[in-house]
């Protein structure tokens, strides 16, 4: 189980682009995965701009990415599945500063897991 399909919807309010995990797929009663889902902006679709034009290159990132969200949600529920991008990394930059991130930004994470980890 997992992400299986992926599908390409615009939001409705004026939200920016996203990308969720939704529409369960189900085989003779049993559930299968899910699908990935990019989300556009109104506002994108509207003037004809493509906000997920930088995505190509975090795309494995962003399917494992929501793949933990499905496992987590199988095993714990929704509600610790949604806690996941409220994880904030914490890591040193020098001279005593951290730097602070939220799990869910994926341009830090240094392979394809879609986690971010720190050396």
């Amino acid at each position: 189980m997992g992400i299986i399909d992926v599908i390409v919807a615009c939001s409705f309010d004026d939200s920016q682009e996203y990308c969720t995990y939704d529409n369960p797929i189900y085989f003779q009663n049993e559930l299968m995965g899910y699908s990935l889902m990019l989300i556009h902006s109104r506002f994108s679709e509207m003037n004809g701009t493509n906000g997920f034009g930088h995505l190509e290159g975090l795309i494995e990132r962003v399917i494992s990415h929501e793949t933990i969200h499905v496992v987590i949600k199988k095993l714990e529920g929704i509600e610790v599945s949604d806690k996941l991008d409220d994880l904030e990394i914490f890591f040193p930059l020098g001279r005593g500063k951290t730097h602070i991130i939220k799990m869910n930004f994926l341009g830090y994470a240094s392979d394809n897991t879609g986690l971010i980890t720190v050396n």
